[in-house]
């Protein structure tokens, strides 16, 4: 399975911006997770890159996602991805918190399987990542972290703190795990 990461870097070029992100998570995953880098957007579009390391994840593939601006820089047009992905799975969140009491109501500790838990559990989780991010677009954070250092998840790690550089970038990692 690939899922996108995005990370937001300061960085002085594109390949620089892919060097460093992949510096920061050198250690980061086993044998069984390899990663690349897709598409990298410079906030002001005077830097972009399609693909850098031929990832499922190019640019262009946000020219075909439902939902996003068609016009702007690919930065700012992945930012309305993040946004849109952030917000998609909280869409009519009380009947889902209710589904998940039936559920729980339902669930016999005599028979269940402890599978059925942790599903329950991991979909809990699930809305709860998006919450905090929501809640962080909610008190202006432009862009909010989800799923951060979490890297075989669909997310954005900030790493804007420990990185130098003239403009941001949005590097677009391909996690296969």
């Amino acid at each position: 399975m690939h899922n996108l990461h995005f990370i937001l870097i300061k960085a002085d070029s594109a390949t620089d911006a892919a060097s460093e992100a992949e510096n920061r998570i050198l250690d980061w995953g086993n044998d069984n997770n390899w990663r690349s880098v897709g598409g990298i957007a410079s906030e002001d579009g005077s830097d972009d890159v399609e693909n850098h390391d031929n990832g499922a994840w190019g640019l262009s593939f946000l020219d075909k996602e439902e939902g996003v601006p068609r016009e702007g820089t690919y930065f700012s047009r992945a930012v309305a991805y993040l946004h849109r992905d952030i917000t998609r799975p909280l869409a009519d969140l009380p009947s889902k918190l209710l589904g998940f009491s039936d559920r729980l109501r339902a669930f016999d500790p005599e028979r269940g399987s402890p599978s059925q838990l942790e599903e329950i559990g991991r979909k809990l989780t699930h809305l709860s990542e998006h919450l905090y991010s929501r809640g962080a677009r909610e008190h202006g954070k432009e862009i909010p972290e989800l799923y951060e250092w979490k890297f075989d998840r669909d997310g954005l790690t900030d790493m804007t703190g420990g990185s130098e550089g003239v403009r941001r970038y949005l590097v677009f990692l391909d996690m296969h795990s």
